[in-house]
């Protein structure tokens, strides 16, 4: 059974429930996503020398800094849908 149809389950809870629902399943792969990218950038040193041609040390250390970024992007967002607390308001683009 998939995930979504895990989830459907819930169709019918409250909001509240959704929300905690909703928060355990996505802190799993994010914490993934954070774990992987600290490892990843622990072993790059010893992983640069073995890249293709074609990919440079720049680009994976880059990458990892992404990733790394994205997790934590990730992690907040998911946070300011989930959780009680202060979220700054969207920037309107004045």
């Amino acid at each position: 059974m998939s995930i979504y149809d895990e989830l459907r389950k819930y169709h019918t809870a409250p909001a509240e429930q959704k929300l905690k629902i909703l928060r355990e399943e996505l802190l799993r792969p994010i914490l993934t996503v954070e774990n992987a990218a600290h490892l990843l950038k622990q072993a790059a040193p010893e992983i640069a020398p073995c890249l293709p041609p074609h990919i440079n040390a720049d680009e994976l250390r880059n990458t990892l800094n992404w990733l790394s970024d994205a997790a934590v992007d990730l992690r907040q967002v998911l946070d300011a849908i989930t959780l009680e607390a202060d979220v700054p308001p969207p920037h309107t683009g004045d």
